[in-house]
């Protein structure tokens, strides 16, 4: 049952737990992330100075049924990401090494966390298209979901209903630390590349900087999720939680 009054989330204890947990599995986190990021990345530098009037020729063609491969593959890397987060945190909690590698692709849910990517950045972009506030609402209401979907092995519209739930009451602190982080973190990648020229370096550039900080943004909405469910007395066993990353124990 949930708690009347669930408690106040500590945006200092959510810091403390991610860095720990990032120090603990850095070098998964970092290669993962970068394995991920690698279309999106190639996609950035090679695709996004391209304009076209019309198409003239099959390079053409080629080129522009590569975007929405890239956008889909892109789509894939970030669900699975999701539940590589949750892994991380869920063993560091736990004092394990990661389980193994066939272990979470079977664990990790990824029609669900697909679907429900598509539906956080469509929900965000068309927010941030109306004066941004209500991207940033839309972002901090339901940016637990794909937690919830991990943990909870809950379907797509319930994790996001859950997620609204389980924010109401901490709002702005979520929306400080979660939301906080991911301008963050775009800033800080954004402010990294700038100063760099050529498709090639630029990719790189972004590459390596966003393998460094994306893992904070998956642990971040992890370990949020995790504590509030502490706070409201509903976060799961710590078998139950090894079993929905792969782990039996």
């Amino acid at each position: 049952m949930s708690s009347a009054n669930p408690g106040t989330l500590s945006p200092r204890a959510v810091v403390g737990e991610v860095a720990a947990a990032y120090r603990a599995h850095w070098l998964f986190l970092i290669a993962a992330a970068i394995v991920v990021l690698l279309p999106q990345a190639l996609a950035d530098g090679f695709l996004d100075h391209l304009e076209f009037h019309r198409v003239r020729n099959a390079g053409d063609v080629a080129i522009l049924a590569a975007v929405p491969f890239t956008v889909v593959i892109n789509l894939f890397g970030q669900a699975f990401y999701a539940g590589l987060a949750a892994a991380a945190v869920i063993e560091w909690r736990a004092h394990r090494p990661l389980p193994n590698l066939r272990a979470l692709l079977r664990s990790v849910p990824l029609g669900r966390l697909v679907l429900l990517d598509l539906v956080l950045t469509l929900g965000t972009a068309i927010g941030l298209l109306l004066v941004i506030i209500p991207g940033l609402i839309w972002l901090a209401y339901f940016s637990l979901a794909p937690a919830i979907v991990k943990v909870e092995h809950a379907g797509v519209w319930d994790s996001l209903r859950r997620s609204r739930d389980l924010v109401r009451g901490n709002f702005w602190r979520v929306l400080g630390v979660v939301v906080g982080t991911i301008a963050l973190t775009e800033i800080i990648v954004s402010a990294i590349a700038a100063p760099f020229d050529g498709d090639v370096t630029v990719t790189v550039v972004n590459l390596a900087a966003d393998g460094l900080l994306q893992p904070v943004e998956g642990l971040v909405i992890v370990v949020v999720a995790l504590e509030v469910l502490r706070l409201r007395g509903e976060l799961p066993e710590q078998a139950e939680l090894a079993r929905a990353i792969g782990d039996e124990g």
